[in-house]
C-alpha cells in the first residue's frame, strides 16, 4: 500500500532528503531518565541525530523547573540539536501523547524512544537498514503472543471483530521504540491516532488493547501497510534472586540481526534521588571512574544497580515455549519489586542466563546512574 498521497503535518517535500531524528515524550518524573538517555546517546554512543522533546505544559505546572536539565543539555551539549515542543491538544494525554508527538513531529523519519529506553549502540543505522528501506517501519515484539498473553489478544478476542479483520498470529507489539517513515506511512499513523482518540473508545472500554502498544501494528495490518517486526523475542535484564528466580526489570530489544540494541528500563526507572531525599542543586557529582565497575557504584549513586544478568530465549525452541512470568519479589533495595522473568530458573530450560558484566555495554548502567544523579542537581 502506498501512502504518498496522504500527508501528515510538518513533512518535507519528497524531493528533499529526509530529515531523520529521535522523538521523546517527557513529564516531570521522566526527566532524569530522558537526561541520562540523551547524554548516553551523545557522549557514549556518539549519536548526533537531532532530538525532539515533547511535553504537556499542564503537566509541568507543579514542577516549573522540571525541564531545566534538558534545556541545559540543549544549550551545552554538542553533537546534535535538541528542540522542545508543546502538546496542547486536550485529548493527547497519557499514551496518546506519544502518538501525537510522532504524528506531528518535524522529522520525516522518526526513531521514537520512551524516555526510560537507552540504546547500547548509536541507533542511526536503523534508518539505512534494509528492513526499514524496504518497508518504511520497524516494530518490536512484546513478551506476549496468542498462546501466552496478559491482554487477551488471541484468536477469540473481540478485537478482530471490532476491527473487521482476521486474527493475526504474531507477537504483540512493544512500543518503547519505533522507527517510522512519516512521509511514506501517513495513513496508518492517522489511523493510529483515530484508534487512540475515537469516542467511545472500545479498545479501552472492553480492554481489547493496552494503551498504545498494539495500535501501531493493528493500524498497519488494517491498511495492509508494510512493516518489519523484529524476529528476536525480547530478552530481560535484571537480577537472579536467592531463590533462583530471575527478576527482569528491563526489556531487552534487538536489532534486525538479532544483536542487543535497546535496554528499556520499564520496571525500575532512574530517579537520581535517594528514596525520599531532596538533593541540593548546583553540586556536580564525580563522574564514573571506569566503564566496567558497576559493582563498585552501589553506594555512590542513588539509583540501585539492577543489571547483573541477562535472560534470553533459546531460539531452538518453538514460540509456544516463550513464556514470560509476571511476579513480585524482594530484592536488596526493595521488598516489593515487580518483575517480568521466570519464577524458577531450574524449570526454565528454554531460557539461558548471561552475566551482564561480560557484555560489551556492561558499563552503561554506571554512566546512566551518574547522569540521572546529575540531572537532579541542575
Amino acid at each position: 500500500m502506498s501512502d504518498l498521497n496522504y500527508t501528515l503535518p510538518n513533512v518535507s517535500s519528497p524531493e528533499l532528503p529526509p530529515r531523520d531524528g529521535i522523538v521523546m515524550v517527557v513529564y516531570p518524573k521522566l526527566v532524569p531518565s530522558a537526561y541520562a538517555t540523551i547524554r548516553a546517546l551523545r557522549e557514549i554512543l556518539g549519536c548526533s541525530l537531532p532530538i525532539e522533546i515533547w511535553y504537556r505544559p499542564d503537566e509541568m505546572e507543579h514542577a516549573p523547573k522540571a525541564l531545566d536539565p534538558l534545556r541545559y543539555l540543549a544549550q551545552n551539549s554538542s553533537g546534535g540539536q535538541i528542540s522542545f515542543h508543546q502538546i496542547t491538544d486536550p485529548v493527547a494525554k497519557r499514551f496518546v501523547a506519544k502518538i501525537y508527538a510522532i504524528h506531528n513531529s518535524f522529522f520525516d523519519r522518526v526513531l521514537f524512544l520512551d524516555a526510560d529506553n537507552v540504546p547500547v549502540r548509536d541507533p542511526s543505522f536503523l534508518f539505512n537498514s534494509i528492513d526499514f528501506l524496504q518497508t518504511g517501519a520497524i516494530f518490536w515484539p512484546d513478551f506476549w503472543h496468542p498462546t501466552s498473553t496478559m491482554f487477551g489478544l488471541h484468536s477469540q478476542s473481540m478485537l478482530w471483530e471490532l476491527l473487521n479483520m482476521p486474527f493475526v498470529d504474531m507477537f504483540e507489539q512493544e512500543s518503547g521504540q519505533l522507527v517510522v517513515d512519516r512521509r511514506r506511512h501517513g495513513a496508518p499513523l492517522e489511523l493510529v491516532l483515530l484508534y487512540a482518540t475515537h469516542e467511545p473508545n472500545f479498545f479501552v472500554h472492553y480492554k481489547l488493547a493496552w494503551g498504545d502498544k498494539d495500535l501501531f501494528r493493528l493500524a498497519w495490518l488494517k491498511l495492509n501497510a508494510t512493516f518489519h517486526m523484529i524476529e528476536t523475542p525480547p530478552a530481560m535484564a535484571g537480577m537472579v534472586t536467592n531463590s533462583s528466580a530471575f527478576c527482569g526489570m528491563t526489556m531487552v530489544q534487538h536489532d534486525p540481526e538479532g544483536e542487543i540494541l535497546f535496554l528499556h528500563r520499564n520496571k525500575h526507572k532512574l530517579t537520581g534521588l535517594e528514596s525520599g531525599s531532596t538533593v541540593a542543586k548546583n553540586s556536580e557529582p564525580e563522574g564514573p571512574e571506569s566503564e566496567h565497575s558497576n559493582s563498585l557504584r552501589v553506594d555512590e549513586y542513588p539509583d540501585p544497580v539492577i543489571w547483573t544478568h541477562l535472560l534470553s530465549f533459546d531460539g531452538n525452541w518453538s514460540r509456544e515455549h516463550y513464556v514470560v512470568q509476571a511476579f513480585t519479589t524482594s530484592l536488596n533495595f526493595t521488598s516489593k519489586q515487580k518483575c517480568f522473568g521466570r519464577r524458577s530458573l531450574r524449570h526454565s530450560q528454554q531460557f539461558y542466563v548471561q552475566t551482564f558484566a561480560n557484555q560489551t555495554f556492561a558499563g552503561l548502567e554506571t554512566d546512566l546512574r551518574y547522569f540521572a544523579k546529575h540531572a537532579t542537581q541542575l
